[in-house]
Formats: structure tokens, C-alpha cells, sequence
């Protein structure tokens, strides 16, 4: 090798070996309070992959966090329960049928569950007990179950089998702890509450009582008294707000709120021995904290707490934590996960008396220099029917290029999802690395309504793709620092779908495409995806008995001849979301018409790359690509 190429490649391994610390990055989230002590449970990724911490809280010091759980696959959602052991879910090569397992007081750890071919979703706890659903006798339908504590010396109790659809519980009656709040999820914008008599086995839709057939979203946050409970719901409004409602299905709007904050209220917490409410709004990406107290007609004492900074307190699913936000049992302090576009997910703590915020957690940043992460503006663009739709923007540090950055469109999944202000180690990688970073939330994010949440429904699908390309538009005429010659599409599961669909629409835009876990035949998805999953994901695409022509046409695995750019394809072999096949059939599709693609597989992951050793093989490859096809 001569020197010229010796120095090159010292330059390749030293941006390789960078790329490591960027994905090395840490994250901690999910903090649940212990019963009786100042001190918390969460979820950390120290290891390489999500696993069950605690560490005691004191006021305004950072103390070394115990690992609980030590298993050679994630460990998630963690709480404590009354007897202080530690209750979490896991699985087993990203296959997503979670069990549950137990950390006793004295750190013994048992599994509780054992059918690996079902799924179990931890929804409640209480003084006395868990529940959870979980698909135990048929796989489409979630069922009802409570668990008695402690764990090790109880079986679970079969509650509520239902003859359709995926149940969770929300909320117990305050006194006796023999009726039930039961949300049935009908897809992203239409949930219902029951309620469910234990004793009786009598269940009413209270939701309905007030909405009726409409499809409204609702969601039960806590009981104001025997008769009265505090909900979240879009009913009569576009926003997911604040209300409360009767058993008897009388609706009470709070006015002042929904005129103050016309913006979705996402995250609520609270302790039963505070009557303070905490809630969260989700102002245009970022999160606003708000605290009142709700009696039952109205919500007094209003007002807004800031945030150390600006940013998003955020949670995720099962497969990471579920709660971003949880209040000490003595009503004294706050747990919350708080996150920015250049500051790493950790766990802050809120003294309620010192109206003060601290640190409970410090991830590591692999050597990182902080500083030199990239924050992101917020930009608005009106596509083609005039639709205004935001993005975030991220620029490299540096002189750009004589053209301009080139870009990399990252869309979201979902599809009703929505992408944050939040830190990301791959965007901050590709910024390091000379690539701008744009990210929009297409018609059909959740955040901004429920009008424009529906916008992207069965027939009008491939208007969110047009947003894509609309988007494309705006930043050739009025972004100069991109390079819009030189664009790359990416994105993962709903998101991999329109990355392949922004391909074969409008494919003369892309210089290369990034599919993760995307759908490419919506036919063959909705055939082929956990049978729990189906119903739920036809409402948004449409069903495979009404929308055949529908589903095909949207489908980019029938216009395969338009791609004209690269694409790399990335999939695990165990996911139940959106299979295997899926990006098989467009692999070998590509193939055939010899086009160039690139396909990475993994047999120990599932819907998305989770394991630390394989990120940093999927996205140094991604790289590597990129740089030779950009």
C-alpha cells in the first residue's frame, strides 16, 4: 500500500472508530419510584441493550446506579411494587413476546411467565396487585389478567377475556379495587373506556355513552372521586386535551385549558397522597410541564413549571420504557426523562418545595466532546394543497461545501407517530460525518391534531409521500446551505415504507434510500403481520377485504422499475411487526432488474436494530455505503 492510500485509510478507521463512540452513547429513561424510599428504577443501556437499574435519589447529587437485571437480552418498563421488588418485561431476540419477570427485595430474579409464544403488556399496578394483557389464549385478541402481590407466591387471575380486540387496564376503582377502567384500543385515533364490574362481570362503554359511534381517542388518567374521572381525549375538540367525565357519561369541558394550551396533552402523573395533577403538552415538538388540581368541574391552580431546558420529556414503548414522567408516592418529587437534540437521555428529578431540578442520572458520551453536539431549528412549509408541515433541521458544524451539504430525509414511523427534538446519536454521527439532517412530520404525525393525523388515511396514503416531495421542493428554492443533488431518503418501518415509496413516486429526486424494517407489499404485510396487529393496522391502510385495489396501489413493491437510486435494506430476521418477507420480496425484486441494493440482515433482532454491536455494524456499513454512493 503507498502512502497516499496508507494516510486514507488511517482517515477511514479514525472516522469508524469515532462513529463507535457516537453509538456508544448512552441513554437512561423510566424512572418508577420506590414504595417507601427516595429512590427509583429505571432503564439504562449501559450494557449494550436496555437492562433494569436503582439508584437512591439525593437532593441535587448524582449517585452510582445498581444493575438489577442481567440478562443477555433487553430487560424493560421496570416498576416497583408495594413489597418493593421490581417488576419488568423481557424477550428474547427482538421477537417481542415479552415475559414478565420479578426482582425480589433481596435481588432473587424469577420469571413469572413462560408461554414465549405470547405477548404480556404490564398496564397497572397497585398496593396490592399487577395487571396486565396479554394473548395468552388467542393471539389476535389481549385479555385482561391481575396478578396478586407478592408475585412469587401468587398465579395470575384470568379477569376479562374478550371476544375481539386488544384491552388494556388504566384504572381500579380508589376504594374497593373491585371495578376496572379498561381502554379498548381501536386503533391510533379511536380508543373506548369501559368500565368493568369484577364481581358482576358487567361491562359499559362509558365512552360511547358520551361520544357515541364517533371515533374519538380517550384515554383514563386518574379518579376525582367515585363518580368523576380525569381523561385525555380529542371528543368535541382537534387536540387530545384534558376533560372529565361521569360514570354516567356526562362530559365537562375545561375551557380555560383548552383555550390556553390547543396543543395535545401526552404524559399525566400524579401521587395519591397529592391532589396535584402533573400534565405534559406537546407545543409544536417540544414539551411544556404543567401542574393543577382537578376537582369535578374544573381544574384550579394552574400554571407551568419549566423545563431546565428546552427539549422533550419522552417514553417509548415496552421495548424501551413506557413512562416518562412518574411522582414520588409522597407527592414530593418528580422523576422525568428529558432529552434535546444536543443533550443525551437522562433522568431529572423535580423538587416540588425548592421548585428546583437536578441530574439523577449522567450517561456516558464515550469520550465525546458535549459541546459539539448539534441542536436543530424548526421550519414550516407549505406543501401542495397548501398544508402547512414542520420539520426539523440539523447543519453540520463547519464551512459547508461549495454546493451545499448533501441531506438525509429521515421519515418517522408510525404513521402516526411523530419525530422529536429529541437526541439522537445516528443523526448526531451523520452530522459529525458532513450530512445535514432534515426531519419532518408528514401529514399523518401525531401532535398537530386529529385532523391532520387523518389526513394520510387508506386512499389518501401517498399524499403524506407527496409531502415528501413537496418538501424536497421547498428546500431547493429557499435552503441554500443543502445540496439538493445529493439527497438521501431513510427511514424505518413506516418510515422504510416511505422511503420506498418516495422511490418509485418520485424517484428522480434521490441520490440513494435507506429502508429499515419497511413495508413493501401491503397485501403481504397485513397477511403476514402479528394477527394482534391487523386490525388495528387496517384501519390506517385499509382492509384486505374492502381496499384490495387500494393496498396495491399504494404498494411501492409493484413499481420497482421506477428506483433508479441505490438502496440498502436493513431487516431482523424475528420481527412480527412487519416480517421478513417483506423486505425479501423487494430484495429479490431489485435483483432481478439488477439495480443496486444492499441488504443486511440480523438473526438475533427483531423491528429495528437494538443490540449496540449490531448498530454500530448497520451504521458503519450505512456509511461506508453512503460515501461511496453520495
Amino acid at each position: 500500500m503507498n502512502a497516499e492510500k496508507q494516510g486514507d485509510a488511517k482517515v477511514i478507521m479514525t472516522q469508524k472508530e469515532k462513529f463507535k463512540a457516537y453509538l456508544a452513547i448512552e441513554t437512561a429513561g423510566g424512572a418508577d419510584w420506590h414504595p417507601k424510599e427516595k429512590k427509583i428504577t429505571f432503564e439504562y443501556d449501559n450494557p449494550g441493550y436496555f437492562q433494569v437499574y436503582t439508584v437512591p435519589i439525593q437532593n441535587g447529587i448524582q449517585l452510582w446506579p445498581e444493575r438489577i437485571s442481567h440478562d443477555i437480552d433487553r430487560c424493560t418498563d421496570a416498576r416497583y411494587l408495594s413489597d418493593e421488588s421490581i417488576v419488568f418485561l423481557g424477550d428474547q431476540g427482538g421477537k417481542e413476546n415479552f415475559q414478565i419477570g420479578v426482582a425480589t427485595k433481596d435481588k432473587k430474579l424469577e420469571w413469572i411467565t413462560n408461554d414465549k409464544n405470547a405477548k404480556h403488556l404490564i398496564t397497572l399496578t397497585t398496593d396490592d396487585y399487577i395487571y396486565f394483557s396479554a394473548n395468552l389464549i388467542d393471539k389476535s385478541i389481549f385479555a385482561i389478567y391481575r396478578h396478586k402481590i407478592p408475585l412469587l407466591e401468587y398465579e395470575p387471575e384470568l379477569l376479562f377475556q374478550p371476544d375481539e380486540g386488544y384491552f388494556l387496564t388504566v384504572l381500579v376503582s380508589p376504594n374497593d379495587e373491585n371495578k376496572l377502567i379498561l381502554r379498548k384500543y381501536l386503533g391510533n385515533n379511536h380508543q373506548e373506556l369501559l368500565l368493568f364490574d369484577i364481581e358482576s362481570r358487567e361491562i359499559v362503554d362509558i365512552s360511547k355513552v358520551v361520544s357515541g359511534d364517533e371515533k374519538i381517542r380517550w384515554d383514563a388518567v386518574r379518579w376525582l372521586d367515585d363518580e368523576h374521572l380525569l381523561v385525555i381525549t380529542d371528543y368535541e375538540s382537534d387536540y387530545f386535551r384534558l376533560a372529565i367525565i361521569s360514570l354516567e357519561g356526562n362530559f365537562i369541558k375545561l375551557e380555560t385549558l383548552d383555550k390556553e394550551l390547543p396543543y395535545d396533552i401526552e404524559k399525566v402523573a400524579w401521587s395519591t397522597n397529592s391532589d396535584i395533577t402533573y400534565f405534559v403538552a406537546n407545543q409544536k415538538g417540544y414539551s411544556k410541564l404543567f401542574k393543577g388540581v382537578f376537582i369535578s368541574n374544573r381544574c384550579e391552580n394552574y400554571s407551568e413549571i419549566k423545563l431546565p431546558f428546552k427539549g422533550v420529556i419522552t417514553a417509548g414503548d415496552i421495548r424501551t420504557f413506557t413512562s416518562g414522567m412518574t411522582v414520588s408516592p409522597d407527592g414530593t418529587m418528580i422523576a422525568l426523562t428529558i432529552t434535546s437534540p444536543n443533550s443525551p437521555t437522562n433522568i431529572w428529578i423535580y423538587s416540588v418545595q425548592s421548585n428546583s431540578f437536578w441530574k439523577a442520572t449522567n450517561t456516558d458520551t464515550a469520550g465525546l466532546n458535549k459541546e459539539n453536539f448539534v441542536d436543530c431549528t424548526l421550519v414550516q412549509f407549505s406543501s401542495f394543497d397548501n398544508l402547512s408541515v414542520p420539520y426539523f433541521r440539523y447543519l453540520p458544524t463547519g464551512s459547508p461545501p461549495s454546493k451545499g451539504w448533501p441531506a438525509i430525509l429521515i421519515i418517522h414511523g408510525g404513521p402516526e407517530a411523530q419525530i422529536r427534538p429529541s437526541f439522537s446519536a445516528i443523526i448526531q454521527f451523520f452530522l459529525s460525518a458532513g450530512y445535514a439532517i432534515i426531519t419532518p412530520n408528514i401529514r399523518g404525525s401525531t401532535g398537530y391534531g386529529k385532523k391532520y393525523l387523518d389526513l394520510d388515511n387508506i386512499e389518501k396514503r401517498l399524499d403524506s409521500i407527496r409531502d415528501i416531495s413537496e418538501l424536497v421542493s421547498h428546500l431547493k428554492k429557499t435552503d441554500l446551505l443543502i445540496d439538493s443533488d445529493r439527497l438521501v431518503v431513510m427511514g424505518a418501518s413506516y418510515g422504510g415504507f416511505a422511503v420506498l415509496s418516495a422511490m418509485t413516486e418520485y424517484p428522480e429526486l434521490w441520490k440513494a434510500g435507506i429502508d429499515i424494517v419497511g413495508i413493501a407489499n401491503f397485501i403481504t404485510f397485513l397477511q403476514n403481520t402479528a394477527s394482534w396487529r391487523r386490525k388495528l393496522r387496517e384501519v390506517e391502510y385499509g382492509s384486505l377485504k374492502a381496499n384490495m385495489d387500494t393496498l396495491t396501489r399504494i404498494s411501492p413493491i409493484h413499481k420497482v422499475n421506477e428506483i433508479n437510486a441505490p438502496l440498502f435494506i436493513v431487516h431482523g430476521d424475528n420481527d412480527e411487526r412487519v416480517p421478513l418477507s417483506e423486505t425479501i420480496q423487494m430484495y429479490n425484486e431489485l435483483r432481478e432488474k439488477n439495480l443496486n441494493v444492499k441488504l443486511l440482515r440480523f438473526s438475533d433482532e427483531g423491528h429495528g436494530v437494538t443490540k449496540l454491536r449490531n448498530r454500530i455494524k448497520t451504521y458503519s456499513e450505512i456509511l461506508e455505503w453512503l460515501n461511496q454512493v453520495i
